[in-house]
């Protein structure tokens, strides 16, 4: 059966094939640019998406690990622009479209330039956030997409002209993602009271710290929601980059870093009917030792679980990173007024509030980061035809 592995929603190539060549094991190509890719049969096998194989990408999969052959064809050619390999099999024929192909290529130096690369930044971006007008976001994709791709690579994103009405904040939230209901409902009310239960109603200033670490997993994408602003000019939102933080704090102590890399820090909520834990190591890695999540808040850490040589080791690399986090060459000020949001990652941005005096209200609420994701691929895929987003 012959089958066509066509890239969906893509620009014409940008790269043209200039040699190929195959035995039983590999498929080598070289392309105009002078890169050489290499394909495994079995890698190949695997990825035809014929009517018989069926398709990965929408989860209606057919063809088995199981049912590899013992042995492959090496008979690849390039017919009418397309690499067909002819397996041994069943007579059966796989047609894969060049540009595919490039996109998937699984040479290192091909994989680490699909890594998602973020901008880190400091206390200079103070006033030159990247935002978005949100009524246009609402009526232009291109605009939409610059607020996602902004929460994608500093992980924030400033929104102006939000109605400063609580029905704007779920509008908001399903502009971006689902919103994530939790214990404290679908909307948190940050509101200055007497005697609060939670110290985000409290007028007091607050240490850079990332949001409910004791969940598994913790809320994705966050917004905060000005309805009104204190009148005293206080409550400013200070944010904090926590991957800058874990690019500075690797310099600086090196041994401390790689700690906190792999050792799990509990974290823990016991109050009213709740009973939440979850643990994670402070910094997350990807295969290539990039940062890919930072979770910090001393407010809710529990008892540390771990050996006995291992609990001043990890307290001390804790210490100090909670130190730098309270440097503020690291804090982004900015006082939301009435009408404005943040949108950030809390798997990477840490925020703190200044005191305020006066009535200050504003709305969080959480949307799924897997969704947030999904809209964007879809989006940039759209619009700028890219593929195999990571």
């Amino acid at each position: 059966m012959q089958a066509s592995h066509v890239a969906r929603n893509r620009t014409e190539t940008a790269y043209e094939i200039t040699a190929i060549e195959s035995d039983e094991h590999l498929l080598r190509i070289d392309w105009d640019d002078g890169h050489r890719s290499e394909f495994h049969m079995v890698w190949l096998r695997d990825n035809c998406s014929c009517e018989e194989c069926g398709d990965h990408s929408g989860g209606h999969r057919f063809f088995e690990l199981g049912m590899l052959p013992d042995s492959y064809s090496n008979e690849a050619n390039l017919v009418d622009g397309m690499v067909q390999i002819k397996w041994l099999e069943g007579h059966h024929v796989t047609k894969f479209d060049p540009a595919w192909l490039r996109a998937h290529c699984y040479a290192d130096n091909e994989r680490r330039k699909r890594r998602h690369h973020p901008i880190t930044w400091d206390a200079s971006i103070t006033g030159n956030v990247p935002e978005v007008d949100y009524p246009k976001a609402r009526e232009d994709d291109a605009e939409l997409l610059k607020l996602y791709d902004s929460v994608r690579t500093h992980g924030i994103c400033l929104l102006r002209n939000v109605p400063a009405e609580v029905s704007a904040t779920e509008e908001l939230a399903s502009l971006l993602s689902y919103v994530r209901e939790t214990h404290y409902g679908r909307v948190f009310e940050i509101i200055s009271t007497p005697n609060p239960v939670v110290i985000a109603n409290a007028p007091v200033p607050l240490r850079p710290h990332t949001d409910e670490n004791f969940r598994e997993p913790p809320p994705g994408i966050m917004i905060f929601h000005s309805i009104r602003a204190s009148e005293d000019g206080g409550g400013a939102s200070v944010m904090t980059d926590g991957f800058k933080l874990a690019e500075d704090f690797k310099k600086m102590y090196p041994k401390q870093y790689e700690l906190l890399t792999r050792a799990p820090i509990p974290h823990r909520r016991f109050t009213d009917g709740v009973g939440l834990r979850a643990e994670a190591p402070v910094i997350s890695l990807d295969y290539f030792g990039n940062i890919s999540e930072f979770r910090l808040n001393d407010r809710t850490m529990g008892p540390i679980d771990l050996p006995g040589d291992m609990v001043e080791p990890v307290y001390d690399a804790l210490a100090k990173l909670f130190e730098l986090s309270y440097d503020s060459k690291y804090h982004m000020e900015h006082l939301l007024m009435d009408g404005e949001a943040l949108v950030f990652d809390n798997a990477r941005v840490l925020h703190a509030r200044n005191g305020f005096n006066g009535n200050r209200h504003v709305r969080l609420t959480h949307v799924g980061s897997d969704e947030f994701y999904s809209r964007w691929r879809l989006l940039r895929s759209s619009l700028q035809g890219d593929i195999n987003l990571i």
